[in-house]
């Protein structure tokens, strides 16, 4: 990882790491110390830290679900979601190139419209990703499906997968109405952050994927990012990076994603824009896509 920063950044970055370092912030942040933040409870919002660990010990549920979707004979896929629950997904069947992997994250008839005119309703897997599974517009979009999909089957819900916390409204709904599996997320893991929790990679199974893979590369970076010295920490220092610059009121960050992975971007953005748009302060993006020689 690569910078550049004008002299005056250069040096506050180098004091401001120097106190990071010296405050053991990074080792802090890995025991889930609520106390980096406001300390208001942000320790119960920090699953997203080992959560990679935990989906590498249960990924027989991903090769088990793989293999059912196979035999199964789909021909479509249709994720419902928004934000989090779906740029993920997005990113990963634009990026390997899954063209029966469809995404419904718009609520405008024509949007709803569009999609349903690409699917053979009688061979499409369709899945309902809602974490709190009271989110109108999954709900209005599972609904709209299943009862499409209830007048030409006598079992519309073996063509329907619920990924979605436990307890929640959605899960009651996908036992009523006879879901193929219901894949429960985990609670402590916000919606942004879900990536790599089954609301990421259950699509990736789905898509037959590697998911295996993507968790053990995705691991190499978590542990790259427990180092407590920031500057050898690819998280810890582009944090800071960002963090300075919004300070110093460069409060303008740009993506320039590769076109091989040009939607990263735009993930990226909603992300890192959700994410430092609190208490009337905030980093504005714009994701490019540009040719990297």
């Amino acid at each position: 990882m690569t910078y550049s920063l004008p002299i005056d950044l250069e040096n506050e970055l180098n004091a401001t790491s120097e106190q990071w370092h010296s405050d053991n912030r990074t080792a802090r942040i890995w025991q889930k110390d609520a106390t980096i933040w406001t300390n208001r409870g942000e320790d119960k919002w920090l699953g997203w830290l080992d959560i990679i660990g935990r989906e590498i010990e249960e990924i027989d549920k991903y090769i088990a679900l793989r293999n059912d979707i196979e035999q199964s004979g789909f021909k479509d896929i249709l994720l419902m979601g928004m934000g989090g629950s779906s740029l993920c997904p997005e990113v990963l069947a634009k990026t390997f190139e899954i063209k029966n992997f469809h995404i419904l994250d718009s609520t405008v008839p024509a949007q709803v419209k569009a999609v349903e005119d690409r699917l053979d309703l009688t061979e499409t897997l369709f899945i309902v990703a809602s974490k709190s599974g009271s989110t109108l517009e999954p709900n209005c979009f599972k609904q709209y499906f299943f009862d499409r999909v209830a007048q030409i089957s006598d079992k519309p819900g073996r063509q329907f997968i619920a990924i979605t916390d436990p307890r929640s409204k959605m899960e009651q709904v996908a036992r009523e109405d006879g879901f193929r599996h219901i894949i429960f997320g985990e609670p402590t893991v916000g919606g942004r952050f879900s990536a790599l929790s089954p609301f990421g990679m259950t699509a990736a199974a789905v898509m037959g994927l590697d998911v295996r893979q993507l968790l053990e590369r995705a691991n190499m970076m978590a542990e790259l990012c427990r180092n407590e010295a920031p500057f050898n920490n690819p998280g810890a220092l582009l944090g800071l990076i960002l963090g300075l610059c919004h300070k110093a009121g460069r409060d303008k960050l740009t993506i320039l994603a590769s076109p091989s992975v040009y939607d990263l971007g735009s993930w990226m953005e909603q992300l890192v824009a959700e994410s430092t748009g609190k208490n009337g302060v905030a980093i504005a993006l714009k994701a490019n896509s540009v040719l990297v020689a």
